[in-house]
């Protein structure tokens, strides 16, 4: 199961020390339900994704799972077999997007997600940066 978090556009950034306390850099594994947790390895592990690599600024990052400024998430549905064919690999959203849009989906039938976070740069105005896209496979039934 994946999850995307995003704070409150209008939500004020935690404190760097609490974004440091809560960048986890172990994976953690959830127990059996009614069994106390011991961190061994079973079959659902929590972990987050080392997204941001790079600050607004260009410059490198020491924490690079959380970001502590002003965002918001935006999820684009495609069709990985689709596109996989076409020439533009670095885009997702071209004719694909459009067609979901206006209903006409004919023969796609696993669709993906794929998610931009955007960001506030470090002042009003900066403009904001784009991280991603993060592509969230399509998952069947029991696997």
């Amino acid at each position: 199961m994946y999850q995307v978090i995003s704070s409150a556009v209008v939500a004020a950034p935690p404190p760097a020390y609490v974004l440091k306390m809560l960048h986890n850099q172990k994976a953690l594994y959830v127990p059996l339900n009614g069994q106390k947790s011991t961190n061994q390895v079973s079959d659902t592990k929590e972990d987050m994704m080392e997204i941001f690599q790079t600050d607004t600024n260009g410059g490198p990052r020491e924490l690079k799972r959380l970001m502590g400024r002003r965002n918001y998430v935006a999820f684009v549905a495609y069709d990985p077999e689709a596109i996989a064919g076409s020439s533009y690999a670095g885009s997702y959203a071209g004719s694909y997007a459009g067609s979901v849009h206006s209903g006409h989906q004919g023969g796609l039938t696993k669709l993906s997600l794929a998610v931009d976070f955007v960001v506030q740069g470090d002042s009003s105005y900066n403009p904001p940066t784009k991280y991603g896209p993060v592509i969230i496979p399509n998952l069947e039934f029991g696997r």
